[in-house]
């Protein structure tokens, strides 16, 4: 049987680009990760990020419930679970290890009971640790997020900050991100984004509209010391 990868993430419906290497390196530099550090990530698909991480010098590690990301994670040199997400994600990992950052992108929003799962990253976090999110805006993306029918369960900044502070994080920050890399690094272009997003159309094939509109949530929240 074809799992999610092979149907929603070939390589004819989704092209590999160099979004993953310029996220990656956003990312780092966002969220002060330093190299040597552990990341996991949490719904690793193609490792595309993971392989960026490592090139850049993190140690890293991936789960995911399809098979085919095995293949995917050794091509980008990462440790790789087969895990199969359940609500409760009690399930000890890679032998009980702690990581310095859990990472998740496009992932939350198809977790029943996001309290469990955020609690079960902050079991696997070393004291001080980070978990970023990055999970699509409900307030930008409304129309369109129930046309992946694995969504159950949209995010404001608002609200996930309180998943965020209800799972025993602290120091959280919170913030709407556009997946346009020409508009991390100048306000000239957010800007005229911003205005391309009053007039862009919902479902458009043009990325500069398409990523104006649909607006990401990014979150970082720490690990309390004990």
């Amino acid at each position: 049987m074809s799992d999610y990868l092979s149907i929603e993430y070939s390589d004819k419906k989704r092209p590999l680009t160099d979004y993953p290497s310029k996220l990656a390196q956003y990312l780092v530099k966002t969220f002060d990760l330093k190299s040597q550090q552990s990341i996991l990530e949490v719904g690793c698909g193609r490792c595309e990020l993971l392989s960026h991480f490592g090139e850049i010098g993190l140690d890293t590690y991936g789960i995911d419930s399809a098979i085919s990301a095995a293949g995917y994670a050794k091509t980008a040199k990462a440790n790789f679970e087969l895990i199969e997400f359940t609500p409760d994600m009690s399930e000890a990992i890679f032998g009980g290890k702690k990581f310095d950052i859990i990472f998740t992108k496009s992932f939350i929003e198809h977790v029943a009971d996001p309290i469990s799962f955020f609690r079960w990253c902050n079991e696997l976090l070393v004291d001080g640790g980070k978990i970023i999110t990055l999970t699509p805006d409900w307030e930008s993306n409304y129309k369109i997020f129930y046309d992946d029918f694995t969504h159950v369960k949209p995010f404001t900044e608002v609200s996930l900050n309180q998943a965020l502070e209800a799972s025993g994080f602290e120091k959280i920050s919170v913030f709407r991100f556009r997946q346009l890399p020409v508009t991390w690094n100048s306000k000239t272009m957010e800007v005229l984004s911003k205005v391309t997003a009053v007039f862009a159309s919902h479902r458009s094939k043009n990325k500069w509209l398409r990523w104006s509109r649909e607006l990401m949530i990014a979150s970082i929240g720490i690990k309390r010391n004990h």
